[in-house]
Protein backbone atom coordinates (compact mmCIF):
# COMPACT_ATOMS: atom_id res chain seq x y z
CA UNK A 1 0.00 0.00 0.00
CA UNK A 2 1.30 3.81 -0.92
CA UNK A 3 1.42 6.34 1.53
CA UNK A 4 -0.83 9.34 0.88
CA UNK A 5 0.36 11.90 -0.90
CA UNK A 6 0.72 14.19 1.04
CA UNK A 7 2.73 12.56 3.70
CA UNK A 8 6.19 11.75 3.03
CA UNK A 9 7.38 8.68 2.99
CA UNK A 10 10.67 9.10 5.13
CA UNK A 11 11.14 12.01 7.57
CA UNK A 12 13.01 15.14 6.71
CA UNK A 13 15.29 17.36 8.37
CA UNK A 14 13.67 20.11 10.66
CA UNK A 15 13.72 23.37 8.80
CA UNK A 16 16.04 25.77 10.53
CA UNK A 17 12.99 28.44 10.92
CA UNK A 18 11.12 25.59 13.02
CA UNK A 19 14.12 25.09 15.22
CA UNK A 20 14.43 28.55 16.01
CA UNK A 21 11.00 29.03 17.19
CA UNK A 22 10.99 25.48 18.88
CA UNK A 23 13.61 26.25 21.28
CA UNK A 24 12.92 29.34 23.74
CA UNK A 25 16.47 29.68 24.61
CA UNK A 26 17.81 30.32 21.04
CA UNK A 27 15.08 32.39 20.36
CA UNK A 28 15.69 34.56 23.66
CA UNK A 29 19.37 34.93 22.26
CA UNK A 30 18.83 35.29 19.07
CA UNK A 31 16.51 38.51 19.78
CA UNK A 32 18.73 39.88 22.21
CA UNK A 33 21.75 39.33 19.60
CA UNK A 34 19.83 41.08 16.74
CA UNK A 35 18.89 43.91 19.28
CA UNK A 36 22.38 44.57 20.27
CA UNK A 37 23.73 44.34 16.48
CA UNK A 38 21.38 47.03 15.17
CA UNK A 39 21.52 49.32 18.46
CA UNK A 40 25.12 49.22 18.59
CA UNK A 41 25.69 49.91 15.25
CA UNK A 42 22.95 52.23 15.17
CA UNK A 43 24.55 54.47 17.85
CA UNK A 44 27.88 53.93 16.31
CA UNK A 45 26.88 55.37 13.10
CA UNK A 46 25.26 58.38 14.67
CA UNK A 47 28.34 59.13 16.99
CA UNK A 48 30.84 59.10 13.99
CA UNK A 49 28.39 61.28 11.79
CA UNK A 50 28.61 64.31 14.32
CA UNK A 51 30.60 66.99 13.19
CA UNK A 52 33.51 68.23 15.41
CA UNK A 53 32.09 70.37 18.28
CA UNK A 54 33.73 74.25 18.03
CA UNK A 55 36.00 75.10 20.79
CA UNK A 56 35.53 78.58 22.52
Amino acid sequence: MKPPPDRPSEPGKIPLAQRVMDNPFLLLLLGLLVMFVFYTGWGLLEVLSLDQAPLP
